[in-house]
């Protein structure tokens, strides 16, 4: 393939990826409610932040990232907003930038799986099963900070995969800051033997430093509104004392079982049949890295910490699309050799 046909077949890509997720995100953002956010409470807590109002949760406080493109965003789309639309300015800036930040995590998603050796139209069916996902829909149309941690989470399992230590190095400080929940997948690294870990454990140590340095800057700039568990510790401290609690709802509730089949819906099932042909060595065309399934404890432990198991469980997306292409290309293509 010459670079004109790489180049045509990449722009190509991309745009199906952008019609794809505008089409599935649009009417979440054309009907979100600011007075009923329906499980995205913490809209409020970014909106307030787009807005340069920090006395909000300190869990949200210091997820600075999203909020401030927001801001950014706003200031450039007010003047091109009719006058009887302004109040949808709000929802509009996020919209516009978790739109593009779900959009570019689905590209690297797509060379992810390419990576893993699916062929291109599997490819792009495991980003549509991303993109069409309730959460991702919720992360992408709602004004919450969740599209820059999925990205987070697949520029790391990318690097790993394509053995990028210096890009990952160049990145980590950048990443620490998108959420703390991204925090444990910056060191997968650290498990893989083929990778520069010394390097990324310099990374990790400057981006940790980082991370406490800016935490203590948002602190001390906003006296008036700084409280006894803005510390990253006690927050965490705070969310294990009620994991039975989530525990319980999240796996022992019918709103928990609703929430926990989110994700993937169906998809779930064939991923588990992926895992199970990949299991017993029926399926040999595909090779899913062992370091994805450290994703599972990690994923899982966040459910302890909220009440929300399907917005945690979506992180799970790395190792369960493929999964799921893995069974879906076995069935297709056992039908074919029928025919």
């Amino acid at each position: 393939m010459n670079i004109t046909e790489k180049t045509a077949k990449t722009l190509l890509i991309v745009f199906i990826i952008l019609g794809f997720n505008y089409g599935v995100s649009f009417q979440q953002f054309l009907h979100f409610d600011w007075t009923d956010p329906r499980g995205l409470g913490d809209a409020s807590s970014y909106l307030a932040m787009s807005n340069g109002d920090h006395d909000i949760a300190s869990i949200h406080r210091y997820r600075i990232i999203v909020p401030f493109l927001a801001d950014m965003a706003r200031d450039v789309i007010q003047p091109l907003i009719p006058a009887e639309q302004l109040h949808a300015i709000d929802a509009l800036s996020f919209y516009v930038v978790n739109y593009l930040i779900t959009s570019l995590a689905g590209l690297i998603l797509y060379l992810f799986l390419l990576e893993l050796k699916f062929e291109s139209r599997l490819s792009l069916l495991g980003v549509f099963i991303f993109l069409g996902s309730r959460i991702t829909i919720l992360s992408t149309g709602g004004p919450i900070v969740d599209s820059l941690y999925y990205l987070a989470i697949i520029v790391v399992v990318y690097c790993c995969l394509t053995q990028r230590s210096i890009l990952l190095c160049l990145l980590n400080p950048i990443l620490i800051l998108t959420k703390e929940t991204t925090v444990p997948f910056l060191f997968l690294p650290l498990l893989i033997k083929t990778m520069n870990r010394k390097i990324i454990f310099m990374s990790l140590s400057v981006s940790v430093v980082l991370l406490f340095w800016v935490r203590s800057r948002v602190t001390a700039a906003l006296p008036n509104v700084a409280k006894s568990d803005d510390p990253i510790l006690v927050t965490i401290t705070n969310h294990l004392e009620s994991g039975l609690e989530n525990l319980s709802q999240s796996y022992f509730s019918l709103a928990g079982w609703h929430g926990l089949f989110s994700p993937f819906s169906v998809f779930w099932v064939i991923a588990f049949f992926g895992a199970w042909l990949e299991f017993k060595k029926i399926e040999t065309n595909y090779q899913v890295p062992s370091f994805l399934l450290w994703i599972i404890p990690i994923t899982f432990g966040f459910t302890v910490l909220s009440s929300n198991a399907g917005r945690m469980l979506h992180s799970l997306f790395p190792l369960v699309i493929p999964y799921a292409l893995i069974g879906i290309d076995y069935v297709l293509s056992r039908k074919q050799a029928g025919n």
